[in-house]
């Protein structure tokens, strides 16, 4: 028996299809910088709940740097691993904050080479998100801007596929775009959502980018 769908079933399944795609990668990134954020306040007893206001962006540079420790730095535990994540992104991004006693927690620990390595990769890190967010034509005044764009790093390869498979014109295009709108756990307006995704797509389409 064929199924006949109609316009507005189908604009619904596609929706449906892209929340779930986009909003399970923001979600796990939310909850994974929640979870980061907890065992770096117990480790170097300040509260860093206020990075979370930064939405799931934080988390994309949470998890490379915290990836990036754990692949360099053996015998270090989940809170020391944490701590030196949250630092390192907070001494580059965040440069007017103060955090002594945090700074000086990890002198106490002996974690300073750690530090040190872990803040060049967060440069390197921070380099390469401006540069692409330049690219997509988002200029970026504050260096902390950046925390809240990052979101669409690990999402990118998806946009590639749904702007090279079908197009900027098609429903598929315009429900992926919607899907990052109700999402409610992302930092930026939606305008400016709106905005930086359109004008990535048509990058991705006049560069002939393909997914990799």
């Amino acid at each position: 028996m064929k199924v006949v769908l109609t316009e507005s079933q189908y604009k619904k399944l596609l929706l449906e299809n892209y929340k779930n795609i986009v909003g399970e990668k923001l979600m796990s990134l939310h909850n994974f910088s929640s979870q980061v954020v907890r065992d770096a306040s117990k480790q170097l007893g300040f509260d860093f709940t206020f990075l979370l206001s930064y939405g799931a962006g934080i988390g994309a540079l949470l998890k490379a740097v915290n990836e990036y420790l754990k692949g360099n730095f053996s015998g270090l535990d989940e809170n020391q691993i944490a701590g030196l994540t949250i630092m390192a992104i907070s001494v580059v991004f965040l440069e007017t904050k103060n955090y002594r006693k945090s700074l000086d927690k990890i002198d106490d620990d002996g974690l300073n080479k750690e530090l040190i390595s872990a803040v060049g990769y967060t440069e390197k890190l921070k380099d390469k998100f401006a540069h692409l967010l330049k690219v997509l034509g988002l200029s970026i005044h504050r260096t902390s801007n950046i925390i809240s764009y990052s979101f669409l790093i690990p999402l990118l390869n998806t946009l590639i596929g749904v702007v090279t498979k079908y197009g900027l014109d098609s429903e598929q295009f315009a429900m992926f775009i919607e899907s990052f709108l109700i999402s409610g756990i992302i930092a930026v307006e939606g305008v400016a959502i709106r905005n930086i995704l359109l004008k990535a797509g048509e990058i991705i389409q006049n560069r002939n980018i393909k997914q990799s």
